[in-house]
């Protein structure tokens, strides 16, 4: 079983920095998140670990709403209420029907053991950093603090887990404006995994990289 929370996976990403600073001798990381690795981006910066210090840069490609996709399916309303009922029982542990989640097992809440339904799907849970429908305080609470390293935020203007009714372009220049200083890359006509759009994907990323990321890295990738 794919366990999987945001605390687990700061801790695993903190123990892999450390390995790299301590006995590669890197100099630093730039950190790249796809999809729900933005979140533990944005999670992992916020813990302030030590090894967070050696941070560089980061990109969040594909910041979508686990929220405000699950939201468009007509089990979510009664998955969500089934997942606050496990949790108020002390069942946060246990595993959500399949049908919450059919592409792999998912628990009611996250813990160190766990993953998290609840936390993707209920509005403002662990997860939730991405949605349209949040204020720009809101969104600032949530971002802000990733305006302490040069971050790039790369949207997919296809996105297939997007909803229809939000406004990709307007969404991407509120989570521009949350972090503060950000860059932003709109990859038009791409796909959640730029799988349609990879050669300008990996240009972008090279460009950023080579820009923002530690001095001396002018190829990246060699």
């Amino acid at each position: 079983m794919l366990l999987h929370c945001l605390l687990k996976d700061a801790l695993e990403l903190d123990q892999l920095i450390s390995y790299l600073i301590n006995k590669e001798d890197s100099e630093g990381v730039v950190l790249l998140g796809h999809s729900t690795g933005c979140q533990d981006i944005v999670y992992y910066m916020r813990t302030n670990a030590a090894c967070s210090r050696a941070v560089r840069a980061a990109i969040l490609q594909a910041p979508a709403s686990d929220r405000e996709f699950k939201a468009t399916l007509p089990e979510t309303a009664s998955m969500i209420d089934l997942a606050s009922t496990m949790i108020s029982e002390g069942r946060g542990s246990e595993l959500m029907p399949l049908e919450a989640n059919p592409d792999s097992p998912i628990t009611a809440y996250s813990t160190i053991l766990s993953c998290r339904y609840h936390s993707l799907c209920a509005y403002n849970g662990d997860d939730d950093m991405f949605s349209s429908d949040f204020s720009e305080d809101q969104l600032k609470q949530k971002l802000g603090h990733m305006s302490n390293i040069p971050c790039l935020v790369m949207f997919s203007m296809a996105d297939e887990y997007v909803p229809d009714y939000v406004d990709k372009k307007a969404l991407v220049n509120r989570l521009f404006r949350a972090i503060g200083g950000a860059e932003k890359v709109e990859i038009n006509y791409g796909n959640h995994s730029l799988s349609n759009r990879t050669e300008e994907a990996v240009q972008a990323i090279i460009e950023f990289v080579k820009r923002d990321g530690p001095k001396g890295w002018d190829d990246p990738w060699s």
